[in-house]
């Protein structure tokens, strides 16, 4: 049987997990050209494609439905925090690191299923 709306595979988890990782260098490039407009056809494709990518992870993040799994996931990749950084600061949450890890993961794959539709 078909499923209506089928799941992110592991790839595709794997795949989101480094375009995440790419988030925040992105997103740098982009305001630097929104700081110094694109001067050729190169450049304006370049901002293009980055208005893009950027937007695409900014929604997938967005429909992340549990508000501490978002809140964990944006930390995490969105203010490019590395994953020491991400448990310290929700070490106050009175949960292990694996917990932590689990709502990174929950993240990554809600992210990976929303961009399958996108």
């Amino acid at each position: 049987m078909c499923e209506l709306f089928p799941e992110a595979s592991e790839m595709d988890i794997t795949r989101t997990k480094a375009l995440l990782k790419q988030y925040k260098e992105k997103k740098h490039k982009l305001e630097h050209f929104n700081k110094k407009p694109p001067e050729n056809d190169q450049q304006q494709e370049a901002y293009s494609k980055l208005i893009t990518f950027t937007r695409l992870i900014e929604t997938a993040v967005d429909q992340i439905l549990e508000p501490d799994v978002k809140t964990v996931l944006e930390y995490r990749f969105i203010k490019g925090n590395s994953r020491a950084a991400t448990m310290l600061r929700f070490s106050g949450w009175n949960c292990c690191d694996k917990t932590i890890d689990r709502k990174i993961l929950d993240g990554i794959e809600s992210v990976a299923n929303t961009i399958l539709y996108l």
